[in-house]
């Protein structure tokens, strides 16, 4: 499964959003660039810390969404993401249609995706390569 090209058109979707609700793709096209991330499937607490700041900087112009396949239960995951206090969509992606979708076969994936859904940034990373620069550089191109 080959990752999607920059400049290609990144699919619509929807799916549970851990914080409550359903996040859907096409609300948020058309409104603002996307940021998408394929998250690890250990969290570690640094990269929450600088992921909470770049969003908080950067969500006038951008709407990050986190993607993650495993969770030990919906109700413990909401918890921890709100003990974080995470504030953007966390997309929990159980039978990995969303990552089929995107091409991704194993996090660590970070999409730019511009307000007018075509992918401008694309990149597969090792977990310990998963740094605050790689989403700095996908905002960027996403904006």
């Amino acid at each position: 499964m080959a990752l999607l090209t920059v400049g290609s058109t990144a699919p619509a979707f929807k799916g549970m959003n851990l914080l409550g609700g359903e996040f859907n793709f096409d609300t948020v096209k058309g409104a603002k660039g996307i940021v998408m991330t394929f998250s690890p499937d250990q969290i570690n607490p640094a990269q929450v810390s600088w992921a909470k700041n770049l969003y908080e900087k950067n969500k006038a112009d951008i709407e990050m969404v986190s993607v993650t396949r495993k969770i030990p239960s919906v109700t413990m995951a909401k918890a921890f993401l709100m003990q974080l206090g995470i504030k953007f969509p966390v997309v929990y992606d159980q039978k990995q249609e969303v990552f089929g979708l995107y091409g991704v076969e194993t996090p660590v994936v970070i999409y730019g995706i511009n307000k007018d859904g075509v992918v401008t940034y694309a990149a597969q990373l090792e977990v310990k390569d998963f740094k605050q620069a790689s989403i700095e550089e996908a905002i960027a191109n996403a904006k």
